[in-house]
């Protein structure tokens, strides 16, 4: 279960920095009695012109974008299964940070060509739209100054309408610009672009039409201001009824936080929905009062600390249910105090050292920054085990797990020890790869202090700097790829190649040549070899994936999307394979559900192990329908696997005979 264990801890980790990084758009309120909605409302488009292909159109900028350094990008839309083009479409190009586009332009063409001859440089995600049609995602596409893109062709799979209306659960009146928006049910809320995804905005009388949604199983997310964020799981077919769907005001919780003694003290309070996995911190008013309005229901934690102490507790939510004065007393508890050592004047600033219960991650109980001497206090720490973590923000951080016993001092001191420096340039093909994220792995991982670098991203040159790694054996990561194993004792120059692929094919649907996007490709070491090897991609919308970091040996290839059968195989790999071609066929799998122990409360999201031995094979979330649902590959029939979810214990079902189950989990104790 250890690997069970660091697999959760990793993904649910991921998905935490991820929110921290990509902003507060679907958390909770990001100040104190000011809510934000939990999905960014619609922006309109850039452009609504529909120039003719051999005319300049005009390029809207937004979000500051320069587009004085222009470049060319020149393709074809097509149908993607007659290949016939499309006539009228809308180009869009973003960041990956914003719900909104970068600019964008709508085309009307006889051929289903264009030519955009002053598209911004840079690298963008391109995304094309016509009526009718799902929204074609390119990610990485490179424009440069002055020249011309080579011609894409982006076939549009065909797509249909959900339309309805939003109204008020309560007076029935109609709610105009409600966001809108829609992803396949098997895809989380927070994965991949999720602020990019396709969206609409209601009327003013409270109407809707969402186009370009995929047949099948999805998920609809509807908001608007002063209501609480509804999902809707539905299954799209040609023709689909109109929705009604109501929103309400939703839950609520507001008090003060208040020292032991009962006087009210400004501080910080966090709010962290247990089972979704996100939340947020804000500060209190003057007299330490709080609000969260607008909340689904569901199992919270609600945190609060201040100079004096921290205090956490748990609240459920039912539907629209209002929880007022709350008074959330700081804990007498003790005090956590030591030194950070190792640190350079410049990482002073840069230093905090954190306080979160057990190994959860969520919201931190209690954070302080180091003094000039790189010490630090943190007061009220309650009973229990603990995890300190002393963080140097863009180098490195520690973590500790601590038993803090009540009411007692305890010094829990870290060090950053200098150490050797790995450098050297990554390339692809040859060429210098930028902005590529690189992270040096120690071989093996050992000591409850293992400091963990934060690693670092290549230059436009291709270029890498790592400090202060200790001597040992590492494997770099450079974005999924990984590297031969390096040994660093002193300073270490390490260049990297990358292949441009040991595996990579193309995923189909059916018998015919439409190409599946979002399939999940797995490649993992067979437990008869040694080589130690699990690399993952996701087919694009072209359908292609690509690996690298193969070694020789023997493999377990997967290749599964949800409503499609599992394509499993085992290979033996010596040489390069490019030219794969997987078919997966539509099917529904085997039905699952899953409910928490005692409350029969149905779950919505699942994490799916499988176990081989001492090692893992195919890894993947599960999504759970209101009645806690959902379908698992027959292809894992006669293996063992490991059933989690956020807040509760995990459950093993050994040498799984392929039929139906009814899975209990245990809540998590707090």
């Amino acid at each position: 279960m250890d690997l069970l264990r660091r697999y959760r801890f990793v993904l649910i980790f991921g998905i935490v920095v991820g929110l921290l990084l990509m902003g507060r758009g679907w958390m909770l309120s990001n100040e104190a009695g000011n809510p934000t909605p939990l999905v960014t409302p619609a922006q309109p488009s850039a452009s609504v012109s529909l120039p003719s292909s051999d005319e300049p159109a005009e390029t809207a900028s937004v979000n500051g974008t320069d587009t004085s350094v222009v470049g060319t990008f020149r393709g074809r839309v097509v149908d993607a299964a007659t290949r016939e083009p499309v006539r009228e479409f809308e180009l869009q190009f973003y960041d990956g940070r914003s719900s909104a586009a970068i600019t964008a332009r709508a085309f009307r063409t006889n051929d289903g060509r264009f030519e955009w001859r002053d598209a911004p440089v840079g690298r963008w995600i391109a995304t094309a739209s016509a009526r009718g049609y799902q929204r074609f995602e390119l990610p990485g596409l490179a424009i440069s100054t002055g020249e011309t893109t080579a011609d894409i062709v982006m076939p549009l799979r065909r797509g249909y309408s959900v339309s309805g209306r939003v109204y008020d659960e309560i007076s029935r009146s109609s709610i105009a610009s409600a966001s809108i928006a829609f992803r396949e049910a098997h895809v989380g809320a927070f994965e991949g672009n999720f602020r990019m995804r396709a969206r609409a905005a209601s009327d003013k009388n409270g109407s809707f039409v969402l186009d370009g949604v995929p047949a099948g199983s999805v998920t609809l997310s509807i908001s608007a201001q002063n209501y609480a964020t509804r999902e809707l799981d539905l299954v799209v077919v040609e023709k689909n009824p109109p929705l009604e769907i109501g929103l309400s005001s939703g839950a609520a919780i507001s008090g003060y936080l208040a020292a032991a003694d009962g006087t009210p003290v400004a501080g910080q309070v966090g709010l962290w929905h247990r089972e979704q996995g996100f939340g947020s911190t804000s500060r209190t008013g003057d007299a330490g009062e709080f609000s969260f309005r607008h909340l689904a229901a569901g199992r919270y934690e609600l945190s609060g600390r201040a100079a004096t102490g921290m205090v956490e507790r748990e609240i459920v939510l039912a539907d629209n249910e209002r929880i007022e004065g709350i008074v959330l007393m700081l804990a007498a508890g003790g005090s956590i105090r030591g030194v950070v050592t190792g640190l350079r004047p410049e990482e002073i600033g840069k230093t905090t050292v954190s306080v979160q219960r057990g190994d959860a991650i969520g919201v931190t109980l209690g954070g302080v920054p180091v003094d000039a001497r790189g010490a630090y206090v943190l007061k009220g720490v309650p009973q229990g085990r603990m995890r300190v973590v002393a963080a140097v923000a863009g180098r490195a951080h520690i973590a500790r797990t601590v038993e803090m016993p009540d009411g007692t001092d305890i010094t829990v001191d870290f060090d950053f020890p200098r150490g050797a420096r790995l450098s050297g340039r990554v390339t692809r093909a040859g060429k210098p790869l930028a902005g590529a994220r690189v992270v040096a792995y120690a071989r093996p991982r050992t000591g409850q202090d293992q400091v963990d670098r934060d690693g670092a991203t290549t230059t436009s040159n291709g270029d890498y700097v790592i400090d202060d790694l200790a001597a040992g054996e590492y494997s770099i990561w450079v974005d999924s790829y990984t590297s031969r194993s390096v040994r660093v004792a002193g300073d270490t120059v390490f260049d990297i190649e990358i292949p441009l692929a040991d595996l990579a094919g193309v995923v189909l649907e059916g018998e015919g040549n439409l190409a599946l996007a979002g399939a999940h490709v797995v490649v993992w070491s067979a437990p008869t070899t040694s080589t130690r090897v699990r690399l993952n991609a996701t087919s694009d919308h072209f359908g292609r994936f690509t690996l690298a970091g193969m070694e020789p040996g023997e493999f377990i290839f997967t290749a599964y999307k949800p409503g499609y059968e599992m394509f499993r195989e085992r290979i033996s790999y010596g040489s390069p394979m490019t030219d794969m071609r997987i078919r997966l066929r539509a099917a529904r799998g085997t039905e699952i559900r899953v409910h928490e122990a005692g409350t029969g409360r149905s779950l919505r999201d699942l994490y799916v192990m499988e176990l081989m031995g001492d090692r893992n094979g195919n890894t993947f979330p599960l999504h759970l329908d209101e009645n806690g649902v959902g379908y698992l590959p027959t292809a894992l029939a006669g293996s063992t696997l490991v059933f989690s979810a956020n807040d509760h214990l995990a459950l093993t079902i050994r040498d799984w005979n392929g039929q139906g189950l009814e899975l209990k989990l245990e809540r998590r104790p707090p």
